[in-house]
């Protein structure tokens, strides 16, 4: 038990790194930190079973557990509830719609026009979606949003006046995407960007490998495992390399900047680290709860996050629990100080 604890301790502080620690430079920490509730739970287990057994082993375990206390709220938000008329200057929303459901993965014959509906009726300001049809005209299906921006597979759709827009651009065989519009809102101006950072592009084969070994089965563990590791170190290298390239674009704002979108990954990671630094979350300004934005086939993590200047507070979060996609929709109030 000893050994065992010593290395699930090992393992706990070695995810305290990955917000830090470049996967270009070094990858193992970031497995470690899309491990960090996880080895949490272990150690959390673990310090129960030392403190029964009165052993000072407990006192090495709980220091090592608050030392990330921090990263605890990145998880589970601890704020009161939000007062729902609270004054605000702007309403905005992230939601990954999952293609409208193209390929019915949800079953349910209806799901494009809920989504749509879900979002007309939500009396957002601004919209910012993920996976929305390259096809599809924004303009048709969300008359009461004038203004918009689309680039790929992210739409930005606005009731205020859209005064300049633009593209980031990736190195070749980057998946993701991002834009940005500067937004008229009142007497001011906020430059917003809109994301949709690469995907571990995990599909049936490696869901599969996933049922079997979270069921028992080891038969392929080392060759699935094997294959799973290289997708997730792929994506988060080519992740950290995306959000150094926004972030030096943001840095070159001249209005106050808010970025929202799929990250793709967690708090405790070098890419949402990168994007956050001199930045505020939503969440944890105003999140209550349990802060999972994924729902699909594999663990839900929190990977939907609104980052915005200091310039801005959030006056309220709310990550709507409408099962229409594989994504949980998150709105925020925010409020010019």
């Amino acid at each position: 038990m000893r050994i065992v604890t010593i290395v699930a301790m090992i393992g706990l502080l070695g995810s305290y790194t990955a917000p830090y620690v470049d996967p270009n430079v070094f990858y193992p920490s970031s497995l470690l930190g899309l491990a960090y509730h996880y080895l949490l739970v272990a150690n959390i287990i673990l310090l129960i079973y030392w403190i029964a057994r009165w052993k000072k082993m407990a006192f090495l375990s709980l220091i090592i557990i608050a030392s990330g206390y921090p990263l605890i709220t990145t998880y589970y938000g601890l704020n009161p509830e939000s007062t729902p008329d609270t004054p605000h200057d702007l309403t905005l929303m992230t939601y990954n719609i999952r293609m409208l459901d193209a390929y019915g993965w949800s079953r349910e014959k209806d799901a494009p026009k809920r989504i749509v509906d879900y979002i007309n009726d939500s009396d957002n300001d601004i919209v910012c979606m993920q996976e929305f049809p390259r096809r599809e005209a924004s303009s048709k299906k969300f008359p009461s949003y004038p203004y918009y921006h689309k680039n790929k597979d992210v739409t930005l759709i606005s009731r205020y006046p859209i005064l300049n827009k633009g593209d980031i651009t990736f190195e070749k065989g980057n998946s993701a995407t991002c834009l940005y519009c500067d937004v008229a809102v009142g007497k001011d101006t906020i430059r917003v960007y809109a994301v949709h950072l690469e995907s571990y592009r995990l599909g049936k084969n490696e869901e599969q490998i996933y049922k079997e070994l979270t069921s028992g089965n080891t038969q392929h563990a080392t060759e699935g495992v094997k294959n799973i590791s290289s997708r997730l170190v792929r994506a988060n290298r080519n992740r950290a390399k995306q959000a150094i390239t926004i972030k030096q674009h943001m840095q070159q704002s001249p209005y106050p900047v808010i970025i929202c979108g799929d990250f793709n990954d967690t708090p405790i990671s070098f890419a949402y680290h990168t994007l956050s630094s001199d930045m505020k979350d939503s969440f944890i300004e105003k999140g209550r709860g349990l802060g999972n934005t994924y729902v699909g086939e594999f663990p839900s993590f929190r990977i939907d996050h609104i980052l915005h200047a200091p310039t801005l507070r959030t006056v309220s979060y709310i990550r709507d629990t409408v099962k229409y996609s594989d994504h949980y929709p998150v709105q925020s109030k925010l409020k010019f100080r």
